[in-house]
């Protein structure tokens, strides 16, 4: 049985995860990201999966940022940090790492320096 499972809620949106869907322990969850707002930061080391279900977001993977809009997906390679920025109010669904490396909650500082910058001017809005 597949079961919707919420992980978090803020100003920023809010996270589900979804049980029992993926074997071997990987996580599928759904993001939903406020438009101004950050999610992020983080590394994992292994590969990650993304599609935008709704929405409009701005994806830095890297060095690298790039608009997704409903539909669109990409991989997030392991080792390397990433973050989305909602450009409109979005849903995305990520899976593949495993909950361990959530749990682990591996962050790139630079990255989520920035992340962190991103929510502060929105909050003072």
């Amino acid at each position: 049985m597949v079961e919707l499972v919420p992980i978090h809620k803020d100003e920023r949106g809010e996270i589900l995860a979804v049980k029992g869907l993926l074997e071997d322990n990987r996580e599928f969850t759904f993001l939903g990201v406020k438009a101004g707002f950050a999610r992020g930061g983080c590394l994992h080391t292994e590969d990650e999966w993304f599609v935008v279900i709704n929405g409009k977001i701005k994806v830095v993977i890297g060095n690298e940022e790039k608009l997704f809009s409903k539909g669109e997906s990409a991989l997030l390679p392991k080792g390397t940090p990433h973050a989305f920025v909602g450009v409109e109010d979005s849903i995305v669904a990520e899976w593949g790492i495993k909950t361990q490396e959530k749990e682990n909650d591996i962050k790139d500082k630079e990255l989520r320096e920035k992340v962190d910058s991103i929510n502060k001017q929105r909050r003072g809005r």
